[in-house]
């Protein structure tokens, strides 16, 4: 069976009933629990129930469903291999409690990567997830749809191990006329782009793109190039510290010696870019530009011969690697 034909059945109508197996408590957070069900009519479907704490007591009924529905609303457009999907939600009797059903995954990819030994670490497997997470962001941003929120943890596969799913989308924006900007710190720090500390107000899809380019780096290096991407990291800072500018050309042959500040830190786009694959140089030198303005766009990736020649998993292509194996270290199903 093809990848479009797995994705076609996470749109089949599902029936859940009363009867169906909880296996296992999954998580319990600041806005809700999850839990893990299997299908008493289809055991071989699993699903994931978020259900939500109760509503505060400064909340009338309507404000608490409007805010604990946020995510269900915005998954609820989303029709995408590459977004986890989102099948229905109920509000009890009382109006005090809202739950959500949607597909159950694997463990998230933070939890993958660091079972895998350092033998067994696969980049060009590493690339293909990462050309998926492009794919789903791609369609988010299409839709004018931020994330926000990109990062390992929010990225998980499909219980047949075949198809990455971008999941959580609390902390997700719809763009509109009337909003155009996304506004405050929300995210994780190792992925938040530079303009979320700096800016009131901020371009929602430009700090998703700083994000996609922090996980390619970690997923190459199994490390993160800095805490944070503000003045008070040192790292960051030099980063951003000027040094000679290279063009593509007078890179052809490589990256220059790398330059030093006088704390030992290689300055420049260099001491970045330089772990990065070396055919990809034009691109990701465009995702790294602390500059929001001047940062690339999802739908201009497609235009580098490096992204379009990646080897991915989608409809009926494979990357000629069985993801599968990047699952035996962690076998317990677990919920998004």
């Amino acid at each position: 069976m093809g990848f479009s034909e797995l994705f076609k059945s996470d749109k089949r109508i599902r029936k859940f009933s009363r009867n169906d197996i909880k296996l296992q408590a999954l998580g319990n957070g600041i806005s809700g629990y999850v839990e893990l069900f299997q299908s008493k009519s289809d055991p071989d479907f699993y699903y994931a129930v978020k259900t939500y704490h109760c509503k505060e007591i400064y909340e009338s009924k309507t404000e608490y469903r409007d805010r604990v529905l946020c995510e269900y609303n915005i998954l609820s457009k989303l029709d995408h291999p590459n977004i986890i999907k989102v099948f229905k939600y109920d509000v009890s009797f009382s109006g005090t409690t809202v739950k959500f059903y949607m597909n159950a995954g694997t463990s998230n990819l933070s939890q993958l990567i660091k079972s895998i030994p350092e033998h067994k670490y696969n980049i060009q497997e590493m690339i293909c997830i990462w050309r998926q997470l492009c794919e789903g962001v791609n369609y988010l941003h299409h839709k004018d749809i931020c994330h926000r929120d990109l990062k390992l943890e929010n990225l998980v596969f499909d219980i047949q191990h075949s198809t990455l799913k971008i999941i959580d989308f609390a902390t997700a924006e719809q763009i509109t006329k009337t909003k155009p900007y996304s506004v405050g710190i929300v995210g994780s720090e190792l992925y938040l782009a530079p303009e979320t500390y700096s800016s009131i107000k901020y371009n929602g899809k430009k700090a998703d793109i700083w994000s996609v380019g922090i996980i390619l780096y970690y997923l190459i290096n199994r490390k993160y190039p800095w805490k944070s991407a503000r003045w008070s990291d040192p790292t960051y800072t030099a980063f951003k510290q000027e040094n000679k500018v290279h063009s593509v050309e007078q890179i052809k042959d490589g990256f220059p010696d790398p330059e030093f500040n006088d704390s030992g830190l290689e300055i420049g786009k260099a001491s970045v870019l330089r772990y990065l694959p070396f055919t990809a140089y034009e691109l990701t030198s465009q995702i790294f530009e602390s500059d929001p303005e001047k940062r690339i766009d999802i739908g201009e990736f497609y235009k580098y011969e490096w992204f379009n020649d990646i080897k991915y998993c989608h409809d009926n292509e494979t990357c000629g690697i069985n993801h599968e194996q990047l699952h035996r270290e962690v076998k317990q199903i677990k919920s998004i």
